[in-house]
Parts: structure tokens; C-alpha cells; sequence
């Protein structure tokens, strides 16, 4: 799978994290948009996204998503890394602004939804972001860091449910 084809399977993946979410928890939200940008990975570590409350983006770092893509072939993974973010992001967005509770949810839903402890969301869930991506080490910074801030490109299409409310 390569960054294309994942941009056009994200929106799916979203709509299961929210039909999940919405499964174990009885909650939901409508109405955000994702973007995907370079933020790149400092002293061995990273974001792997970020939402602000209570706004409506939820920005995923693109750089661990090209290292994911580059050097692991089984599409489950990237696909359990995709849902991940979304997910850990996804629950930000309602309101779970506490960071060690927003991974305890996100590791609640992942166990119950896949009841594998094997299968990779959980496993990332349980043992964080990077436990797929062999060296940590990586100091990279995007060549077009800007002043100014950092492009952020957003997917169209992304939120299903909220498409009916704009014409």
C-alpha cells in the first residue's frame, strides 16, 4: 500500500473508528476534517496526530505514516496504524482532553472491538505508536518548515455523516 491508496481507505477507516467508538461507548461526533502533514519525528520520537479542542481538524503527522508505509508490507498494520490515530484523535475530539485517559479509552475500545491481543491496534494501543517502526533514533525535520507554520493538506470527503449537511 503506498500513501495514495491510503489517503482514499482513510475515510472508511474513520467511519469504522466512529461506528466503534459509537458501539462501546454510545458517543459520536460529526463534522471534522482530517489533514495529513510533515511534522516529523524529533529525539527518538513523535506525534503521531493531533486535534485540537474543541475544533474540527485532526492533523495526522505524515512522517512515521512514510516509514510505516516504507518498511512494513503487511497492509493489517498500516491499517491498524491508520486506525489508531484516528481513534486516539478521534476520542480528543470528544472531549476526553486528559492524555493518559484518552489512551486508556483508546486501548479499551481497541481490546474490545478486536478481542485479539495480537492484533496490531491493540498491540499499539498497549505499546504505543512506535512499537512497529524499528529505530526510534530518527531526527528528521521536513525541509519546508516554515516560519509561518507547516502546510497541512486535508482530505476531502473524509467525515461520511457530515457531508449531508453542506450542499
Amino acid at each position: 500500500m503506498n500513501l495514495k491508496e491510503l489517503k482514499q481507505v482513510m475515510p472508511e477507516i474513520f467511519e469504522t473508528v466512529k461506528d466503534d467508538v459509537r458501539k462501546i461507548y454510545d458517543r459520536h461526533r460529526a463534522g471534522l476534517r482530517l489533514g495529513l502533514a510533515e511534522m516529523g519525528m524529533f529525539q527518538g520520537g513523535f506525534i503521531g496526530g493531533m486535534h485540537f479542542y474543541p475544533g474540527t481538524d485532526i492533523v495526522m503527522n505524515t512522517s512515521p505514516l512514510k516509514i510505516i508505509l516504507e518498511e512494513k508490507t503487511e497492509d493489517i498494520i498500516i491499517w491498524a496504524y491508520t486506525y489508531h490515530i484516528l481513534l486516539h484523535e478521534y476520542i480528543h475530539s470528544l472531549g476526553v482532553l486528559d492524555e493518559k485517559q484518552c489512551k486508556t479509552i483508546t486501548l479499551n475500545v481497541s481490546e474490545k472491538i478486536f478481542k485479539n491481543k495480537n492484533h496490531p491496534a491493540v498491540i499499539m494501543a498497549e505499546n504505543g505508536i512506535g512499537y512497529y517502526i524499528d529505530n526510534l533514533l530518527i531526527r528528521y525535520v521536513p525541509p519546508d518548515r516554515r516560519p509561518d507554520g507547516i502546510h497541512i493538506e486535508y482530505l476531502y470527503g473524509f467525515d461520511k455523516e457530515s457531508q449531508s449537511y453542506f450542499s
